[in-house]
């Protein structure tokens, strides 16, 4: 559903909202009050039990704190669970497999920031395989590196991301309009960033 169609009034309004503002905490590099708003989000999302995206969406957002401050063991656990939930749901539609994909993807990325190459090898290889036919050119790079045995660098690596468009959370795709109209509940209305 685009924001667009959201703003005629849909009760999902308000979730998406409260993340927006998470966004441009985000870009204000205050990752912790990111973090609050991308939960709040997720939780009212499920409660209202919204359609699968606006899930998905929450939990890239929180990944990716999670990865901007450094707690990469964090995200590697978010990454695994959610990863065994699509495992869990049998027969996967086109999008699930390509969430699946993409979340094997960054599972990898979040290994070898770990200093795991062995173990981020396997899902690359393994994200690939998922994405079959598509093509995840950041696994192809990230695979050609190791292939080479070069070595990865958390800066290099992070360059590779920015280049792949790996992160969500761009300037150019956040609605502050939208954040604007955002109601917090009382134990997130402080700190407010616009």
């Amino acid at each position: 559903m685009t924001a667009t169609k959201l703003e005629r009034g849909s009760p999902h309004l308000q979730h998406l909202a409260i993340a927006e503002k998470g966004k441009l905490a985000a870009l204000a590099g205050d990752h912790a009050r990111a973090l609050e708003l991308y939960r709040t989000s997720l939780r009212l999302a499920g409660e209202m039990a919204a359609p699968t995206p606006f899930a998905r969406h929450y939990t890239d957002c929180i990944l990716e704190s999670l990865e901007r401050q450094g707690r990469h063991g964090d995200a590697l656990a978010l990454t695994i669970a959610a990863c065994e939930e699509l495992e869990r749901r049998g027969t996967p539609s086109p999008l699930q497999r390509r969430d699946y994909a993409t979340l094997t993807l960054r599972r990898a990325v979040l290994l070898l920031f770990l200093g795991r190459e062995d173990e981020a090898d396997h899902h690359l290889e393994q994200a690939v395989a998922i994405a079959r036919p598509d093509r995840l050119a950041l696994a192809a790079e990230l695979q050609a590196w190791r292939r080479r045995a070069l070595t990865i660098t958390a800066q290099t690596l992070s360059e590779a991301l920015s280049r792949h468009g790996y992160y969500t959370v761009r300037r150019a795709r956040v609605r502050p309009d939208l954040a604007r109209r955002a109601t917090l509940p009382p134990d997130l209305s402080r700190q407010e960033v616009t």
